[in-house]
């Protein structure tokens, strides 16, 4: 927009200024038509540049109103034709009918400029209130995404203890194995909890022991495909997204059924990250499941991507489609 407002103040510039060339030419100014040009030229920049300067400084001035702009810019613009004034009055020999249309002339582009510069700090204005309302909205954004990074790292570590407790009195060497596994994820989470985005590489690498850990929780085996080439690694997601997409699986798989979970990752149409697991919500889940995913939009309004969140339910398998940023 400040690009499209200066290309404007220019083509205001050049036409007030042929504008003005005619008037002193229609009121009879025996002056050659070049200088008249050069002088309205300068004398219309000069107006719009104090213009500009004032609406800067109203907009950015914590009680910049209108008003304050107004009176501004009115006192400034006619003190400048003011002394404008004299100095054409006393360097060149005018009548005094030709004083006068001067002056007239003078204010007359003094209030068209005025209507421009007008126009232009309600424009500067709306684009200020959009920019602080937008971002107030990405401030708030950020305290609900790290509201719900902070509980679920929270609820992690909690059903992990119990867990871990109650290994440890079934089989204390599996509940090592466990500890291991579960120092190295904590470890991840804390570090990345305050990121706003991690790689995927990384975040490839804590599913796979997630899912190991998960193993030992369910104690049911699963099976993990990761069918990506690694110069997606490289590219970003927001930080713990994977694990409330695996949390979601885990806490609705039913373990009686003795059979194993699968879970494949894959990259779709080099944008998205897709977890196809083998494991679809049931009806009884769907309240929950539609909770699960509106916390994942959540997450990615934060980066204006929440549209791209998506997920697909078929009889054997459930789909879940999160946008990558490449990086």
């Amino acid at each position: 927009m400040l690009k499209s407002l200066t290309s404007v103040r220019v083509l205001v510039v050049l036409i007030l200024s042929v504008l003005l060339t005619l008037g002193a030419i229609i009121i009879g100014v025996r002056i050659a038509v070049f200088y008249i040009w050069l002088f309205a030229f300068l004398f219309c920049l000069s107006i719009i540049e104090i213009g500009r300067i004032f609406v800067n400084q109203v907009v950015k001035s914590k009680y910049g109103t209108f008003f304050n702009f107004f009176i501004s810019y009115t006192v400034a613009g006619f003190v400048f034709g003011f002394i404008v004034y004299r100095f054409l009055e006393f360097s060149l020999n005018f009548s005094e009918t030709t004083i006068v249309e001067i002056q007239l002339v003078l204010g007359s582009v003094i209030f068209i400029t005025g209507v421009f510069q007008s126009v232009c700090f309600c424009l500067r204005q709306n684009a200020n209130i959009q920019q602080i309302l937008t971002q107030e909205k990405q401030n708030y954004l950020q305290q609900n995404f790290n509201a719900l990074k902070s509980q679920n790292v929270i609820e992690f570590l909690q059903e992990s203890l119990i867990n871990t407790i109650d290994l440890i009195k079934k089989d204390q060497t599996i509940a090592m194995v466990q500890i291991e596994k579960l120092t190295s994820i904590l470890r991840y989470l804390l570090q990345s909890r305050d990121e706003k985005f991690v790689r995927l590489g990384a975040e490839l690498k804590n599913v796979k022991e997630y899912c190991e850990l998960a193993e030992i929780h369910l104690n049911q085996k699963i099976e993990l495909w990761l069918n990506l080439s690694e110069d997606f690694h490289q590219t970003h997601i927001p930080p713990l997204v994977f694990q409330m997409v695996l949390d979601n699986q885990f806490k609705t798989y039913d373990c009686a059924s003795g059979i194993g979970l699968k879970i494949e990752v894959y990259i779709e149409n080099g944008k998205f990250v897709v977890v196809k697991t083998s494991n679809p919500p049931s009806l009884k889940n769907n309240v929950k499941n539609e909770r699960f995913i509106n916390n994942l939009k959540q997450r990615y309004q934060l980066y204006n991507k929440a549209s791209g969140v998506s997920e697909l339910s078929t009889a054997d398998e459930y789909f879940v489609k999160l946008p990558l940023v490449i990086g």
